[in-house]
């Protein structure tokens, strides 16, 4: 009894073994072609870093790390990015029969569900609530944002001075808002220049209160209406910043998304949110269900 016992022990040992070299094999492998060609790549790693670098100083230079867990929090949220969107990948071409025969049979699902850049969104978008408290200077940037490259333009026939017009606003959009946050700072250091306020009047001194600001967090940072909050978020900023207008600017669209479709947009969007707030709970033991 006690050697067959040892027999298929040592056959089951030797059967998983042989499985085991199978599916990583390079040529054979259907785990290694899942992995390695349908759902990694090293262009996400690259993605992950350069994207991460440029979300997290945007963030700290507009003031969104705040809210539950600050920015550790987030931080371990992008850490787990990557593992947690490669899992959800593989288990939905794993659940979809389709998809599922085309791995099996050695080949790769060309269906897009997910979008690791709007997954990312939820990470960090949860905290716009404390950037947007200073509303006046996002009014005043985007107000000149939406005469020098959306409406102006259209009157100008050159394609060179449009061009020129839309550089000229992103730089000057990006000069008020610098200048109406960070200008009080510089007041005392350079005598000459005058207080934003002086300069740019309401765009200086709109603020959202703090019950205001609260609220709006507390929205953002529930599980019932956070996901679809950043989710519509996440589809109006790919609808904006993948209009002709800005993707015509060479020196800019190299750093713009693409434009998704909605579906994949919105469900990623919402998704990211779900995860940041599951690690949320998990480091901090705070959850919010509803807006309260």
């Amino acid at each position: 009894m006690t050697n067959r016992v040892a027999t298929r022990a040592r056959s089951l040992r030797e059967a998983f073994d042989e499985l085991l070299v199978r599916e990583l094999s390079p040529s054979t492998g259907h785990l290694t072609a899942l992995v390695n060609c349908c759902v990694f790549a090293p262009s996400l790693l690259t993605f992950w870093f350069v994207n991460g670098v440029l979300d997290f100083s945007t963030a700290f230079l507009i003031g969104s790390l705040g809210g539950p867990g600050g920015i550790v929090v987030r931080l371990a949220a992008y850490l787990l990015l990557v593992p947690v969107f490669l899992s959800l990948r593989i288990a939905y071409y794993l659940a979809h029969p389709v998809h599922r025969r085309a791995v099996l049979a050695g080949s790769c699902p060309t269906a897009t569900v997910l979008s690791l850049d709007w997954f990312s969104v939820g990470i960090l978008a949860t905290g716009l609530p404390f950037a947007l408290q200073d509303l006046g200077p996002w009014i005043g940037m985007n107000a000149v944002f939406l005469v020098g490259i959306f409406l102006l333009p259209r009157f100008i026939a050159s394609e060179s001075a449009a061009r020129a017009v839309k550089l000229t606003a992103i730089a000057l959009g990006s000069l008020v808002f610098a200048y109406a946050n960070y200008g009080g700072l510089l007041v005392g250091l350079v005598p000459a220049l005058p207080p934003p306020a002086a300069v740019l009047g309401p765009v200086a001194t709109i603020r959202l209160s703090d019950a205001t600001t609260a609220t709006l967090l507390a929205v953002t940072n529930s599980v019932a209406t956070g996901p679809a909050v950043v989710a519509a978020f996440a589809l109006l900023m790919n609808r904006l910043l993948t209009r002709p207008e800005v993707t015509s600017l060479p020196m800019v669209r190299h750093s713009l998304p693409r434009r998704d479709p909605a579906r994949i947009v919105l469900a990623s969007a919402a998704l990211g949110t779900v995860f940041y707030l599951g690690v949320v709970w998990l480091l901090t033991g705070r959850a919010s269900v509803l807006p309260l």
